[in-house]
């Protein structure tokens, strides 16, 4: 049986976020907006984050950053933001059943502008273990949550399930040990994976 993974940006003191310009609408309200666009209506700006004495500091600049631009980059609205690499890498691998479209975007940084691309599922799937997985009471938020392998088998990318459009663009993706592996013989950068529970 396959394995699965939760895909997420690495933890680091020091990163690189990108944010949405002041005004723009929080995550959830954009969501509906973009039902049939496929590019966000405005730009990123690059900010670096860092620790200094506990507190965390936000500065536009980024002399002191090996890295500016992460395969898997965090950003202020909390959706997976990735790169043209990262996207292509997931697009190559799909199975043909995640109904899956993109959002592109722009990030500004250092007089240069890089798009990067946002996964939008258009389909909500069914992938939980009922059985098995653990759910807030009379809700379907997961607490514990156990996927199904017969579910997800044909998926090579999927969602968690939620009662309102929020698993359309979503802070959680799932992959599989194939685009794993792929992302690392890649050596993309800004990424992390954590096993997730299926059961057979």
């Amino acid at each position: 049986m396959m394995n699965y993974y939760l895909l997420s940006g690495k933890n680091s003191p020091m990163v690189t976020s990108a944010f949405a310009p002041e005004g723009a609408k929080p995550a959830h309200e954009l969501i509906g907006e973009l039902t049939d666009k496929n590019e966000l209506p405005f730009e990123f700006n690059l900010y670096l984050l860092k620790e200094v004495k506990g507190a965390l500091v936000q500065t536009k600049d980024l002399k002191d950053v090996k890295k500016i631009w992460l395969d898997y980059q965090p950003n202020s609205l909390a959706w997976p933001l990735l790169s043209e690499k990262l996207m292509t890498i997931i697009e190559n691998n799909l199975t043909g059943n995640e109904n899956l479209e993109w959002i592109s975007a722009d990030i500004n940084a250092n007089n240069e502008k890089k798009k990067y691309y946002i996964p939008k599922f258009k389909k909500k799937m069914d992938v939980f273990d009922l059985k098995k997985t653990m759910f807030v009471e009379d809700t379907e938020i997961a607490i514990v949550p156990w996927f199904s392998f017969g579910k997800i088998k044909n998926y090579s990318i999927f969602h968690l399930p939620s009662s309102n459009n929020l698993w359309q663009i979503t802070p959680a993706i799932y992959i599989s040990e194939t685009i794993k592996k792929k992302i690392q013989q890649e050596k993309l950068s800004g990424l992390d994976f954590e096993k997730v529970m299926v059961s057979t």
